[in-house]
C-alpha cells in the first residue's frame, strides 16, 4: 500500500455500536479494540501501547490489512461551530490517525464525522473464552 491518504466518510447508525459516544483516552488499555463507525466505513484500533495511543489501525480506506498508528485526538465543532480538540474518540468529531510509512515518512488518515464508536475491553474478550 502506498502513503497519500487522507479519508473517509460520515455517520451510520447501528444499535450495538452506539453505546459510548465518546471514549477517552484514560479509559483505553493495551490489547483493547475500538470499533469507529462512519457512514460508507468501519475502522478498527488495536491497542498495543496506550499511553502512547499507540496500535493497530484497519478498515475504513486501508482496508483489511493493519497497520501501526498513532491516535492523536478527535476533532470536532462545539455548539458555536468553533472547531474542537477532543483528547480520545468523540461521537461526530473525526478522528485523526497518523501511520508510520518505509522511507521515514508519515501518512495522516482523517475519518469522517464519528456515527459511533466501541469499546471491547480485553478482559471481556479472555472471558468471554474461558
Amino acid at each position: 500500500m502506498h502513503c497519500d491518504m487522507s479519508s473517509d466518510s460520515d455517520s451510520h447508525r447501528s444499535p450495538r455500536l452506539d453505546l459510548d459516544s465518546a471514549i477517552t483516552f484514560d479509559e483505553i488499555n493495551r490489547d483493547d479494540k475500538v470499533v469507529i463507525r462512519t457512514q460508507n466505513s468501519e475502522y478498527r484500533f488495536s491497542v498495543i501501547d496506550p499511553q502512547n495511543h499507540r496500535g493497530m489501525l484497519s478498515g475504513g480506506s486501508l482496508g483489511d490489512e493493519p497497520r501501526e498508528a498513532f491516535l492523536v485526538e478527535s476533532l470536532g465543532k462545539t455548539e458555536s461551530g468553533s472547531l474542537k480538540d477532543y483528547r480520545g474518540l468523540k461521537r461526530g468529531a473525526r478522528a485523526l490517525f497518523y501511520l508510520s510509512c518505509p522511507g521515514h515518512r508519515i501518512e495522516r488518515v482523517t475519518t469522517s464525522r464519528i456515527s459511533a464508536l466501541r469499546i471491547i475491553k480485553a478482559a471481556d474478550r479472555i472471558s468471554l473464552i474461558s
